[in-house]
């Protein structure tokens, strides 16, 4: 389990200096910043998938916390 965990933090780790090594490119903020918008939007897509294994779990456990602590919240 210790070599997954390390083999998928090095892989996010090389993605995330691949998007700054784009970020840093003259290209993306010619033509009015349109494709550094572009590549921003992808970019924050990208992460929110590669990170769902991280970030999902948390979410699903404190918000059946909530849940617990504070009871449902009847809609009207």
């Amino acid at each position: 389990m210790q070599q997954v965990l390390t083999k998928y933090l090095e892989t996010l780790y090389q993605l995330f200096e691949y998007d700054i090594d784009v970020f840093s490119q003259v290209w993306i903020y010619a033509w009015v910043l349109i494709p550094a918008v572009f590549y921003l939007m992808f970019f924050m897509a990208k992460w929110a998938v590669l990170t769902a294994p991280i970030w999902l779990p948390l979410r699903i456990i404190f918000e059946g916390l909530f849940k617990l602590i504070y009871g449902k919240k009847e809609e009207d």
